[in-house]
């Protein structure tokens, strides 16, 4: 696509009339339901999200939960987590139990700088490895009980060598929650969480960012998704968020430009 052609785009975009187009979103995927401090919303009402119409926040103890693991003795979860934390403290995002929310096997955790995999299981371990404490992070871990673990942190788990690895320490994935299911440990403000996934065996890996119409490609299509959302408000489902800095501005324009 020309520089002509976005500008016509764009012009086209500057001359309509818009209207917002929001959407309810639930918690209601979640087997186990919601608990506490949680929102789930759109960018409109300050709760930003990767992809879709909504993200979720925690801005004190709450959490989603899901039962549906069953003695699962690999476990693989990613999702997308953006701090807005200050201060002093370690807080618990996502902690999978032995139990429906007992006996805790693993905790992936924030201290206002870092990622942090705890191992909790019998002979696990604790690995730390550098956050992005402005953007959404991408995380990704693959828990094998009795075996050695990886966590990836803003890589993708399908192509890329583990960020680092930890030993996983030994029992069985019952049930897991995400949010601040303990607190927000001393720190203060709030976390935003999206586009959880789990899988037993095979890796997740991210979302196409820029791909706004989800159409597995990023081409001018897309751009058009961007711009609408840009100027009106209106979600196209996909990953506007190109570049994954919580706003959607002529930034995620350029980061898809740059990817078509």
């Amino acid at each position: 696509m020309t520089f002509k052609t976005y500008l016509s785009i764009l012009s086209l975009l500057l001359c309509s009339i818009f209207t917002s187009n929001v959407m309810a979103c639930t918690t209601a995927a979640w087997v186990g339901g919601a608990s506490g401090a949680v929102t789930t919303d759109n960018p409109i009402n300050d709760v930003p999200r990767v992809a879709g119409e909504c993200g979720f926040k925690v801005t004190g103890t709450g959490h989603v939960q899901d039962n549906s693991p069953s003695d699962e003795s690999q476990f693989i979860g990613r999702f997308y987590f953006l701090p807005q934390l200050e201060g002093s403290g370690t807080a618990d995002i996502f902690v999978a139990y032995s139990g429906v929310a007992s006996g805790i096997l693993l905790r992936v955790r924030y201290d206002g700088t870092n990622i942090i995999m705890n191992a909790s299981g019998a002979g696990g371990t604790t690995v730390t490895f550098p956050a992005d404490n402005d953007n959404w992070n991408l995380i990704e871990f693959s828990w094998k009980s009795g075996q050695t673990g990886s966590l990836w942190v803003n890589a993708d788990a399908t192509k890329d060598p583990a960020s680092i690895t930890f030993n996983s320490g030994t029992g069985a994935v019952n049930s897991v929650r995400l949010g601040a299911p303990n607190g927000l440990g001393g720190l203060t403000g709030m976390a935003f969480f999206d586009d959880y996934e789990s899988h037993r065996t095979q890796a997740v890996g991210p979302l196409l960012a820029g791909d706004s119409n989800l159409d597995g490609v990023v081409n001018d299509d897309d751009l058009v998704g961007i711009v609408e959302e840009f100027l009106s408000d209106t979600y196209p489902g996909g990953v506007t968020d190109c570049n994954l800095d919580a706003e959607i501005n002529s930034g995620d324009v350029n980061c898809a430009v740059a990817i078509f």
